[in-house]
Order: structure tokens, then sequence, then C-alpha cells
């Protein structure tokens, strides 16, 4: 058995005396000692074999008997080994019935005093959900752990040191002086009234933006300074790069066909979605390669492409803005860029960034992933040449609206579909990257469904809330946590045990673990 997962408690000779001394009152509730008032699980009747056992999970947490010295092939560590996080139990007084569920959890007794009764099973139509989740190797496999570990001290959990985010701290700060560079020239026409005017409408674009990403990443939401550093990316990096590139190809254009107006047709149609979409995404892919180990689905790297478009979108809008503002067409100009054409830069980046995330996380193949990145790239390239090309082909307003809403609403609408469809996937991909853990007893059906499932995620993000701020975020770290433990598997189900990623995976056990019982002694949910 491989050793990047926690093991079962060392055998009786390396325990503490106390430890020994205590040995036999064990068999309460996941193997916690008969005096810490976890209710008794239900023993087989006589001549009745213990249920269970398929995984290797203990006895005492009623899923499966304790292997027995000298009858188990998995060894066992010679010293003490490093504690553990405790298994799931019910967030309800279970009681005694004498009934087993196999390798699902017992069945808790509703309490009326929580309003909130956790199932032992999945509900009829999220067991549908995930049965569509692809299949996913057995306990066995070397990325997930053999046993659900018994109660530990704890005194003894150990705690891991932050990093510190030196990357983001170095992006944020080149994009946000690259970004005051490449407007100063536009702050210092319009003046400090009309500058400051012209930056708060400029917020109101990018607050549509990050709410409708904020909606997108709330099921296993990427840490927000690696966030911020795909915002500042786009509106200073790739901006300012974008603006060069953008005017050297008009420029070489011109000066080869001796026609200013066919390098500005050039340089609007062609150079600008080749540059600019190459720039925008280069963020997401330094972002994937500089957090590795962050990166769970798809999903994620069409998040981080969205920012780095958000960025890029809210410094273009200002320098419109400006010249709208001079030629006397603002209003013209909000109502392009706000109304009809918010959510374009982060519709073409998100395609590349989508397919940047598949290359990471769902292939091992390189030139797969290569050969997807380019084809999400020239997706994202051609919409944005149809967008740009609109306003030069049309002629007149009327004739852009016309094929806006011939062209861009169909597109719009399919992007819309299609990011459903990825949010949806996730999900699904999180409950079968769980399922294992569930049938090992480190978590109960239900929490798999409040993590996966909206519903079941609102009803218990509302029923918590009563238990104060402290209690509300418990819960959202411990969902969020659970989240990326599922993501990960599925990742190291597709291309195979990653060392830096199954360390990850057992700091998300432990920091569940003790979210789990945070919330829960906040709600005020004690063991029987």
């Amino acid at each position: 058995m491989s050793n990047n997962f926690p093991h079962s408690m060392p055998p009786q000779g390396n325990m503490p005396l106390n430890q020994q001394q205590n040995q036999s009152a064990l068999g309460g509730q996941y193997g916690a000692p008969a005096s810490s008032g976890y209710a008794p699980v239900p023993q087989p009747q006589q001549g009745q074999s213990a249920p269970g056992g398929q995984y290797g999970a203990p006895a005492g947490s009623g899923y499966a008997p304790v292997p027995q010295p000298g009858a188990s092939d998995v060894p066992q560590p010679q010293e003490a080994s490093v504690p553990q996080p405790q298994p799931a139990r019910s967030y309800a007084p279970t009681a005694s019935t004498g009934q087993s569920f196999g390798t699902s959890a017992q069945i808790p007794a509703p309490d009326p005093m929580t309003r909130f009764e956790p199932e032992a099973q999945f509900t009829p139509s999220f067991q549908s959900f995930v049965n569509t989740a692809p299949t996913m190797p057995g306990p066995s496999a070397a990325q997930y752990p053999q046993a659900a570990p018994q109660q530990v001290q704890a005194w003894a959990m150990p705690t891991t040191a932050k990093k510190a985010p030196v990357f983001e701290a170095v992006v944020i700060g080149v994009g946000a002086a690259l970004m005051l560079v490449g407007i100063s020239g536009f702050l210092f026409a319009s003046g400090p009234f009309l500058g400051l005017l012209l930056a708060i409408c400029c917020l109101i674009p990018l607050a549509i933006t990050l709410t409708f990403l904020q909606f997108v990443d709330r099921f296993e939401p990427e840490p927000w300074w690696t966030k911020i550093a795909a915002l500042l990316w786009g509106g200073g990096v790739a901006i300012f790069f974008g603006i060069i590139s953008n005017e050297i190809a008009g420029s070489v254009i011109a000066s080869a066909t001796g026609s200013e107006a066919a390098g500005q047709i050039f340089m609007v149609v062609v150079a600008a979605p080749v540059g600019e979409e190459f720039l925008k995404a280069l963020g997401v892919l330094v972002i994937v390669m500089m957090r590795r180990n962050s990166i769970s689905s798809p999903l994620d790297g069409l998040v981080y492409a969205g920012y780095s478009a958000a960025g890029f979108l809210v410094v273009e809008d200002f320098t419109y803005f400006v010249r709208g503002a001079y030629a006397g067409q603002f209003a013209q100009m909000f109502m392009m860029r706000v109304f009809l054409g918010v959510f374009g830069h982060i519709m073409y980046t998100s395609c590349t960034g989508w397919a940047i995330g598949w290359a990471a996380t769902r292939t091992r193949s390189v030139g797969t992933g290569i050969g997807v990145s380019l084809l999400g790239y020239l997706i994202g390239v051609t919409m944005h040449g149809v967008w740009n090309g609109s306003s030069v082909i049309s002629g007149s307003r009327g004739g852009f609206l016309l094929l806006y809403f011939i062209i861009q609403v169909p597109l719009f609408c399919g992007w819309l579909f299609f990011v459903s469809r990825a949010m949806r996937r996730e999900r699904r991909d999180i409950a079968a990257g769980l399922m294992p853990y569930v049938n090992q007893g480190w978590i109960l059906p239900s929490e798999v469904q409040m993590v996966c499932d909206p519903a079941a995620r609102r009803n218990a993000l509302s029923w918590v809330a009563s238990g104060g701020p402290e209690a509300k975020r418990a819960m959202k770290s411990f969902m969020n946590n659970l989240a990326s433990l599922g993501l990960d598997q599925v990742i190291m189900n597709v291309r195979g045990p990653e060392p830096g990623r199954i360390e990850d995976t057992q700091q998300k056990v432990q920091e569940a673990t003790t979210q789990r019982q945070t919330f829960q002694a906040l709600m005020g949910i004690r063991p029987m």
C-alpha cells in the first residue's frame, strides 16, 4: 500500500501506555472510546458476519471490520503515525437499531433542535446525476486512503506553514504598473474630474463580469490572490503589449500596401484578435504552470481566462470612453461597450482558458493537450474577429445591430450553454471523486450532495447561518475542500498519482475534518 496516505492506528505495542490501558474500552462509533459519548455501532447477530470489509474500514465506524493483527496485508508503521482527521459522523444523534447499511453511513435520527437531517443515502434525482459520472478506481488505488482512521489526540494535529503568494504578488505589481503606464496618457488628457467619472462608468461592466465569474466559480472557488493576479495580467500586461503589437501590425500593413485604411482594417479585424487573445490566454498558461496543483478542472482555466479578459476589458473601456467623450459620442460608446459587448472579451478568451484547463487536467497526452488548446484559441480569435469585423462591414448603426442579432446573440447563447454544461460536469466529477471516501467512512453521502447539488448547498448554508458568521465560514470552507478533494482524485484517475497533489489531498482531508467539527460545535451538535 502506498505511504502517501494515512493508515490505520499503529499496533498496540507502539501505543502510549495510557492508550494501551484504554484499548479495551474501544468500540464506540468510529473507534472512539466508549466514554466519549459516541453512539454505539449496531453489532451483528450471533452467527452473522460483521458488515463491510470491502474497503478495509474499521468495524467501529460502522462501515467494515477492523483488520486484525497478522490477518491484514496492510503494512503497519513501527512508530506513532502522524495524527489523522476523524471520519465523518452524522449531524444528528443516531439510534442503535441493529440495522447495517453496508458501506453507507447510518441513518441519523432527526434533531428537532437543528432542523437539519443528513440523509444516509442520496436522493433519487441526485443518484441519477452521480450515475452519469466517470467510473473511479477502487480504494486500492494509490491516491486513496485505505481506511478511515480512529480518533486521535487533538494536541498532536500537525499544522502546515502557509506559503506566501510570491508569484501572485509579482504579477499583481507588474500588472498594476503597466496598467498605470497604459492609461496615464488618457488620464492626463481627460483631466481629474472627467477621468474619475469615466473610471466609475468602467466599474459597471467590471461588476457585471466579475459577478458572473463568481457565480461560475462558486462550487470549487479559486484562490482570490490568483484571480486578482489574472485580472491585473489582463489589465496590465496583456493590454500594454497588445497596444504595441496592434500598432506595429497596422503600421507594417499600411507601409506594405500604401494605404492607411488597409492598415487600420487589418489591425482591427486580424491583428487585434490574434495578438490580444494570445496575450490574455498567456496569463492563464502562466498560472497553470506556476500553480499546477491549484488547477482542478477545465472550468478553472475558464475562470482564470475570464478574469484576465475582465481586466483587459475595463482598461480598454476607459480608453474608448475617453475617446468617445471628446468626440461627443460617449452615450453611443457606453451602449456599445456595456450593453452589447460586455461579455465579448470573456467569451473569446474563455474558449482558450477552458481548453488549457482541459489539457492540464483531463489528458495525459501532451500532443492532444496542445491541439485542444490551439483549437480553443482559434475559436476565440474567430469570434473576436467576427465582432470587430461587424463594425467594419456593417457601414451603419442599423446594419451593425442587424449583424449583432443574427450572429452575436446566437453565439452568446451557445457560449452560455457551454459554460452551464462545464459547471454541471465539474459538479458531477466532484461527486465521482468523493464516492470512495463515502464508501470508506471519511464523509457522508449527504455531505457529497450538499457540495454538488445547488439546492442542497443552499439548504446547508441557510441552516448553518443561524450559527453565526464563523459557522458559515467553516461550512463554506468544508464544502470547498471536499469539492477540491473530489476533483483532485478525478485528475489522478486520468493522469496518474501526483506526489504534490496527493500531499494536498491529505491536507484538505485534515482541514475539512477540522471545519466540520467547527460548524457542528457552533450549531450545538454533540456526539451521543
